[in-house]
């Protein structure tokens, strides 16, 4: 038995996978809840029963639990038509934070807002939400920077003249998407890691010992994150303490105040299903003279044989099954003490009203002046890809595939997407409390695509309706708390038509919108009434911006990209935009660097970004490939700073790079062997500016960017 469920969730809250959103369309099992509502289970049976139930209706609709039809025919066809209903994986990927919350962009001296040391003014991570931290490879207090680069944690002290490596910690070589948040004498790692390679068990990633096989089953397939509680207190002794294994994939994380939020997305595991190629009788087929009439007969055989396989599948199933599950390490005392377990209790599992798929998101508390533990928590089955966090709110976000969108027969009022958005209070540092849920029309852009103001949540996205994607069409909107709803009590739409936002910054009242085709419309939007938001200016240029920074009083840095009137993209370009009057904005500057073949790190990435406002410099990684004729193709690369001013316009202040590290074998006796290492992160302290490649770190003067140091990272 189902019963509604108040909106209070402690720490480690869950959200399973939102496949089909908070939509009023029916359940594979059909269901009068109403969908606005989060019930919670009673007990296991009764978390169970919800589970089997609604898979085994995917089952007997579909054939899997992915949504996808075989149904008959020649080889089957996707699914169709305007019902999604959901499957194990939400699509799409996070970005990070904002610059909304009180309405205050990130200090422009300091990143993160904390922009004094002890004895030196430095810069923390180019974050969106200032007091709001992002997770990054590179932190810093001003006198002590932790880098991770080649499977290790790296400790620098740069409270003396001259900057020394203290000291390296192996993590784990074979990991490469790993961040960090920093805390007093602590250290949080979080780790994306695949286990199986080619189906092959790797092992767990060191230098953890503990065998996960053992913990997870030999059956289990997917990603595993590792949460990594590192002592810092002795720079020249850094070790592990703790290690917290989740049997899901990390999304993203923010942290305030040393309350560091994680968000993790699961999946059920140990299922061994079957599709129906398994079943498929090929000899028959061969023999029967391989027709598409025998092969339609032959199919359904399969089918059905598959069917009743995955049904007996899902009767066998267990909790564990259905849960995400963990092992913890704690290392404290010198000698592993392992526990491991179900993350949630079933009587503190939820699902929406209406169904929402089977697989979790997980918002996990970690309080970095505690101690790295796993809690009993709340859990909602639904999905979530992009984060967005205030100092008060987290914002979890999903869009749903619509199955009409590759279908050309379908009407446009069938096409086009929808995001789900889910809010969360962050104010208890014990825990999460679930509050309310929304949607808009379209898909985000990335985290930047949402801000919240003065208690509202404004959200820029775009609408693509079409199987060719010929109509699109961008809005912003305002959504405001209502009881247990986000409900829109604005929106304009009109921006972009047949263009896809490619930028956006929300910054006070405002926002700025960038979209993209062949010319970059840059659209300002007045949102000082939620009620009734209006494009109050546009500006028409070639190449688009992706990426936006407030650089003084209504001037805007822009990063992206040079184009020609025709669309053609040409080299990095960087673009400055003078915004005071809203109705008219206007390119005051601009520069262009690299090819056409260009690229740089922070086009994706904001935290590639360094503003440093007291100087006027704007740093980012550059890479670029050019052909002569008597050169033949050379490749360009390193750490770029501008010197941006009003009047004077955007100039190049000079060049970082980093030497190339010595080569013990070469791997290609025909070519040659050698290594460029990309510069990836810029931060100042001080009178210098480090950069950070995963061969070492930098320093350089902060007036012309000339050396001063360089720390080479231990490469065995």
């Amino acid at each position: 038995m189902s019963r509604p469920f108040a909106l209070a969730l402690p720490a480690f809250l869950f959200l399973g996978a939102l496949a089909t959103g908070c939509s009023d369309q029916e359940q594979p099992g059909g269901s009068d809840l109403n969908p606005r509502v989060l019930y919670a289970f009673d007990s296991c049976d009764d978390l169970l029963g919800y589970t089997k139930g609604e898979a085994k209706a995917l089952i007997e609709k579909y054939g899997n639990l992915d949504g996808y039809d075989y149904g008959g025919g020649w080889f089957g066809d996707p699914v169709s038509g305007g019902e999604s209903t959901g499957g194990l994986t939400g699509s799409g990927s996070d970005g990070a934070g904002d610059s909304g919350g009180d309405g205050e962009s990130p200090p422009q001296d300091g990143g993160n807002g904390e922009g004094e040391g002890p004895g030196n003014d430095y810069s923390g991570t180019n974050v969106q939400e200032a007091g709001v931290d992002e997770p990054d490879i590179v932190k810093t207090d001003g006198e002590r920077i932790l880098a991770f680069a080649r499977g290790k944690l790296h400790f620098v002290d740069a409270s003396g003249a001259s900057p020394t490596l203290r000291s390296s910690l192996e993590i784990g070589a074979d990991l490469y998407d790993v961040q960090l948040f920093m805390h007093e004498d602590r250290a949080l790692l979080l780790v994306r890691s695949w286990p199986y390679y080619y189906g092959d068990w790797e092992g767990a990633p060191q230098p953890s010992g503990v065998d996960l096989q053992q913990y997870f089953g030999p059956d289990f397939y997917n990603s595993i994150t590792r949460l990594i509680e590192v002592d810092i207190s002795n720079p020249d002794a850094m070790k592990v303490v703790s290690n917290l294994h989740i049997t899901g994939e990390l999304v993203s994380a923010r942290m305030v105040e040393g309350v560091a939020r994680v968000v993790v997305r699961s999946q059920p595991n140990g299922l061994k299903f079957k599709d129906p190629y398994e079943f498929f009788d090929y000899a028959a087929y061969e023999q029967g003279g391989a027709g598409e009439a025998l092969y339609n007969h032959l199919w359904q055989i399969a089918l059905s044989q598959s069917k009743v396989h995955n049904t007996a599948v899902i009767d066998g199933s267990t909790i564990e099954n259905w849960l995400p599950r963990y092992v913890r390490e704690d290392l404290s005392q010198g000698q592993a003490e392992v526990s491991s377990g179900v993350l949630l209790a079933c009587d503190d599992v939820m699902h929406p009203g209406v169904y929402s798929g089977l697989s979790t998101l997980g918002v996990l508390t970690v309080d970095l002046d505690g101690h790295l533990n796993p809690t009993g928590g709340v859990g909602v089955f639904s999905a979530g890809e992009t984060v967005y966090a205030s100092k008060q709110n987290l914002y979890v976000a999903t869009t749903p595939w619509n199955p009409a969108d590759s279908d050309p027969e379908a009407s446009a009022e069938e096409q086009g997407r929808t995001t789900y958005i889910h809010k969360f209070d962050i104010q208890d540092r014990t825990r999460a409390a679930y509050v309310a849920s929304g949607s808009v029309r379209g898909w985000l852009l990335s985290q930047w695509a949402m801000s919240e103001y003065e208690g509202d949540l404004r959200v820029a996205s775009t609408d693509i309706l079409g199987w060719d994607n010929a109509t699109s069409e961008s809005f912003v909107s305002v959504l405001r708390q209502e009881s247990d709803e986000l409900q829109q009590i604005g929106q304009v739409g009109g921006l972009g038509k047949t263009e896809q936002i490619q930028g956006v910054r929300f910054i006070g009242d405002k926002g700025y919108v960038v979209t993209f085709r062949q010319t970059d419309p840059l659209y300002t939007v007045d949102v000082s009434d939620p009620a009734k938001p209006v494009v109050a200016g546009e500006l028409k240029i070639p190449g688009f911006s992706a990426y936006l920074h407030p650089v003084g009083e209504d001037l805007i840095l822009g990063v992206g990209r040079d184009g020609t009137e025709e669309g053609q993209l040409l080299g990095i370009q960087l673009s400055l935009f003078d915004v005071s009057d809203d109705a008219a904005p206007k390119q005051l500057h601009k520069t262009s660097i690299g090819s056409e073949w260009g690229w740089s790190e922070a086009l994706f990435d904001h935290k590639a970004f360094l503003w440093w406002g007291k100087t006027g410099l704007a740093m980012l990684p550059l890479e670029w490939s050019s052909y002569d004729d008597n050169l033949g193709y050379t490749w360009e690369q390193g750490a770029f700073g501008f010197r941006v001013d009003e009047a004077d316009g955007i100039s190049l202040v000079g060049e970082v790079q980093h030497p190339e590290p010595v080569v013990d074998e070469c791997w290609d006796e025909y070519y040659g062997c050698y290594y460029s290492p990309m510069l990836r992160r810029s931060i100042v302290i001080g009178e210098q500016v480090f950069t950070l490649s995963d061969v070492g770190l930098k320093a350089s003067a902060l007036a012309d960017l000339s050396d001063a140091h360089w720390i080479e990272f231990p490469q065995d």
